[in-house]
């Protein structure tokens, strides 16, 4: 009888994991579309090295696709490490998902509307909403490790490490909203540097 009970919960688990996989999807493709440089005019074609010196020409936009595409897949994937540990989901676990979610597209819009990171507010946002997006993410593991929807052959350390772990996307979002009032490069840096750093503080501490 459980595991009739247990049906629908597996089924909607299933339909939210292939949802936020989509967006995902569309998330790193408008990412790609919106930063890769314009070509359409056939202006490269008169350059030295055609397509290449175009592209040398637009690195900061090329810069922008790799650090927006990489924090996008960077929260993709660690949707992947909480939901490949997940049984089943109920209404609460599936809306703090959602939010999740939506905190992420919320981090692309900011991106897009300044790509150029010309004014403070675009970074600190950015991070802002990264940051929002990470706690909520880890808030539903736990919530989710508290209300047996993950697998029952896991640990409590196991459960503790996998939390601890992911915190060091939100914890960097959350030292970059303050170094957006810095300066652009010190918050572009940050995002090579800081996850590292927590890395090592995580493993030092355990």
């Amino acid at each position: 009888m459980s595991t009739l009970t247990n049906e629908p919960e597996k089924f909607y688990l299933r339909r939210l994991s292939t949802f936020i996989d989509v967006v995902y999807a569309l998330v790193f493709f408008h990412m790609l579309t919106t930063y890769l440089p314009f070509v359409e005019d056939m202006e490269w074609t008169h350059k030295p090295y055609g397509l290449l010196s175009h592209m040398v020409d637009n690195r900061s936009e090329l810069l922008r696709i790799f650090i927006g595409s990489g924090l996008a897949l960077m929260y993709w994937n660690q949707n992947n490490g909480f939901f490949k540990n997940l049984v089943r989901t109920n209404t609460t676990h599936a809306a703090l998902s959602l939010i999740q979610l939506f905190l992420v597209c919320m981090f692309v819009y900011f991106a897009i509307a300044d790509p150029g990171l010309e004014s403070i507010s675009s970074p600190a946002l950015q991070a802002g909403s990264l940051a929002l997006a990470g706690f909520t993410s880890v808030g539903a593991w736990v919530y989710a490790s508290k209300h047996n929807l993950v697998r029952a052959d896991m640990k409590e350390e196991e459960i503790k490490a996998l939390t601890k772990i992911n915190l060091m996307e939100p914890l960097t979002a959350v030292v970059n909203v303050g170094l957006a009032f810095v300066g652009p490069m010190a918050w572009t840096l940050a995002w090579f540097v800081l996850p590292p750093v927590f890395l090592w503080l995580l493993k030092k501490r355990k």
